[in-house]
């Protein structure tokens, strides 16, 4: 069976978590301050903005979840030289040329997708993202 390919391959700018070059709280295990992170890596990625429409009350107002997610092939990480997509990563930027955006949005979930067997295992990674704190936006600055 061949690879799955995606619909509408858009090219996302990634920075991973170093989370071995990053200080962290002994107690809390959270990063202090400043989150080191890799240098940006460009991947072709699948965007699906509104993907939780569940909103949630919270102590400053509705929380909608998560803001949206971007549909990665495991195979395009691994040809750009990233292992996969965790937790904490980061994406600056959205398309090319004309249309490319910088964004500043954080992954904060992370799902397997598209088992085969002839495959080996799953060949996509659904990962989740959000903007963590919109008033304070320095889109695509480190």
């Amino acid at each position: 069976m061949p690879l799955p390919n995606l619909l509408h391959p858009t090219p996302i700018g990634v920075q991973k978590i170093q989370r071995t070059q990053t200080l962290v709280d002994e107690d809390y295990r959270e990063p202090i301050e400043f989150t080191s992170r890799s240098a940006q890596t460009t991947v072709p990625g699948q965007v699906k903005w509104g993907a939780d429409k569940n909103a949630r009350p919270s102590d400053m107002g509705v929380d909608d979840g998560a803001d949206g997610y971007i549909l990665f092939r495991r195979v395009d990480l691994r040809a750009a030289g990233l292992t996969d997509i965790e937790q904490g990563d980061r994406f600056v930027t959205m398309g090319s040329g004309a249309n490319a955006y910088d964004v500043d949005l954080y992954v904060v979930k992370v799902r397997l997708e598209g088992h085969y067997a002839d495959q080996g295992g799953a060949t996509l990674v659904k990962a989740f993202f959000r903007d963590r704190h919109p008033i304070e936006q320095n889109r695509g600055v480190p």
